[in-house]
């Protein structure tokens, strides 16, 4: 988190960050002012803008000798300030998938994961889901897809210029069933997977069409 061309503010952010993460305790802004060497005002300054960006949540009340102060704690927003391995550990596990399970069970597995995804968003949205396909666009990009709906030739698509899963897709091509399915289940539709950027292609494009039922 140590960046020189960061502004002033940005790395006393980053100090207060570090200081509540390696602190077993929650920190007052009595405390954090003597560690950071700044003054108790401009400490306070610091924490109410971290609490109103959600990177700090209130704890309990310190007692000191005087009056208790009130004490602070990273949120799970802070935490997540801090660089995490996903990337590498989901590799090693889908790895693990690959030598333990053949072609085909690695395929319904995946389409099991993307089914499951679905089946939490549409819980977090309540209610009945809306399956237009500028409303799951929208989704995607909540996800990190940096998705947009279109049409194309009659046909509505969804072309996504981001894959949270690309690294994973580019060494197991099977990943993309976890999107094939996360969008089928979304929408209630049939879903070809048009282009992919695992396969060296600009973007991902989605087109959906009605599902045929079964006879």
């Amino acid at each position: 988190m140590n960046d020189m061309a960061k502004t002033e503010p940005a790395r006393t952010k980053d100090r207060i960050l570090n200081l509540l993460l390696s602190s077993e305790e929650p920190l007052t802004v009595q405390a954090l002012s003597r560690a950071l060497g700044i003054s108790r005002n401009a400490a306070n300054q610091h924490v109410m803008a971290m609490e109103r960006e959600g990177l700090i949540d209130r704890a309990f009340a310190i007692r000191t000798k005087g009056r208790p102060s009130q004490g602070y704690r990273l949120s799970a927003a802070g935490r997540s300030q801090f660089p995490r391995q996903y990337s590498l550990l989901a590799r090693q596990l889908l790895g693990e998938l690959s030598r333990h399970l053949g072609p085909d069970e690695l395929h319904r597995t995946m389409q099991r994961i993307g089914a499951s995804l679905a089946d939490s968003l549409k819980s977090e949205m309540g209610g009945e889901a809306d399956r237009s396909i500028p409303v799951i666009a929208s989704l995607m990009r909540e996800l990190g897809y940096e998705s947009r709906a279109l049409a194309s030739g009659g046909e509505l698509e969804i072309e996504a210029h981001n894959c949270v899963f690309h690294d994973l897709a580019m060494a197991d091509p099977a990943i993309c069933e976890v999107d094939l399915a996360l969008l089928r289940s979304l929408s209630g539709q049939a879903v070809e997977h048009r282009t992919c950027m695992a396969r060296g292609q600009h973007s991902c494009r989605f087109a959906f069409r009605p599902d045929k039922p079964t006879a």
